[in-house]
Parts: structure tokens; sequence; C-alpha cells
């Protein structure tokens, strides 16, 4: 049964002296794949800074069965750029502090088409291959939620195309939340945020 990972009640966030989102109630069980959309500076990307920063440590949010990790991929993809993709993916392994799963880091790098650059510095890439190469690195951790920021920004129609299945696989054993301007045609959401004059509706999916 998917049980409620995580919720909060009456919250409002604020940014300088604007309200985003005033009082909203939020609750998410511990899978599925949560779709996070509305208007530009509606307060989408503020919603998820706010649980990955502050979810853990705030008394505003409560974990009910125990605070969980975390991994979040904003515009800012967070790589050495004088490392290579294998030297960057080992060091945040180690960051994760989990034993690296080398079959499912091959496996992303083929699907990705990554696996002949991952000697490669980081800074030789194309955008899109530190798109590519970013979200791997996130699905690769061992967080139980994963927090996404528009991350089809620059990838191409096959790589959109990977990405979502990766999506609708990984959110049947961890809650993903993803920030979309539109909800891609094959992408399996189980509920949709929709952010709207500082409110946010739930809509159940599934």
């Amino acid at each position: 049964m998917n049980q409620t990972l995580l919720e909060t009640k009456a919250l409002t966030i604020t940014v300088g002296e604007k309200v985003l989102l005033r009082e909203i109630n939020l609750s998410f069980f511990q899978t599925g794949l949560v779709a996070v959309i509305g208007e530009n500076g509606a307060g989408k990307s503020t919603l998820l800074k706010e649980i990955y920063h502050h979810s853990s440590s705030s008394a505003k949010w409560k974990w009910n069965q125990g605070k969980k990790k975390l991994a979040y991929l904003g515009h800012e993809l967070g790589f050495y750029a004088s490392l290579s993709l294998e030297e960057n993916l080992d060091y945040f392994s180690k960051l994760d502090g989990t034993t690296p799963d080398l079959t499912k880091r091959t496996k992303g790098l083929e699907a990705f088409r990554l696996q002949k650059r991952i000697w490669d510095p980081i800074h030789t890439f194309s955008r899109g291959m530190k798109q590519k190469a970013a979200i791997l690195r996130v699905f690769l951790s061992s967080a139980e939620i994963i927090l996404f920021d528009e991350p089809y920004t620059g990838l191409d129609a096959d790589s959109s195309k990977i990405l979502t299945d990766l999506l609708n696989a990984e959110s049947k054993s961890r809650l993903i939340l993803i920030v979309l301007h539109s909800i891609p045609q094959d992408l399996q959401c189980t509920s949709q945020l929709k952010i709207e004059k500082g409110g946010v509706y739930v809509t159940d999916l599934t």
C-alpha cells in the first residue's frame, strides 16, 4: 500500500515581500510521479526548493515514516567542469554514501549514448549532453525523493523519450516531483499540482 510519506499544512512561501503560495496543504505518497505545472513565476521552482532545503529541518513539514534522502536537479547542473564524467559520477557516488550500482550506471550511459565520453571533461560536453549526464547522476543516487525542475530542457526527441521511460520506471519505487511546462504524452503521472494565484490545486491522475 502506498502510504503518505511527507505532508505540510497551512504552508506559506514568500520571496521578499511577495507571497507566492498562501496556506497550502500538501501530502505526498512514498512512490509516484507528481507533475508540478503553472505559469512562469507562479512558484513551481520555489516549491521544489522549499521541499529540498527546508522539509527536513522545518516544523512546517511532517515526515510520517522518518526523514528520507532527497536529490534535486535544477537549472544549475552542479558538475565539476574540469573532471571527466566518470570522475564526477564517482565523486557524487561517494557523497551519496552508498556502493555505486555499476550495472545501472552502464545501462544509463548506454541509453543516453554517453559511454564513449566517460573520460572526457564535462566542459567539452554540449548543453544537451550535460543535461543527460546530470539526469543520470540523480537517478543513480539512493534518494527516496527526487525533485526535477524542467529536466527536459536541452534534450532532443530521442533523449526526451529515454527520460520519460526512466521517470515512469523509477516512480514505481520512489517519489518524483517534476516541474513541467506541459506533460509529455507518454509520461505516466500519478498526480498533478497546478499552482495558480497563490494556491495549489491537486488532481489525482490514477
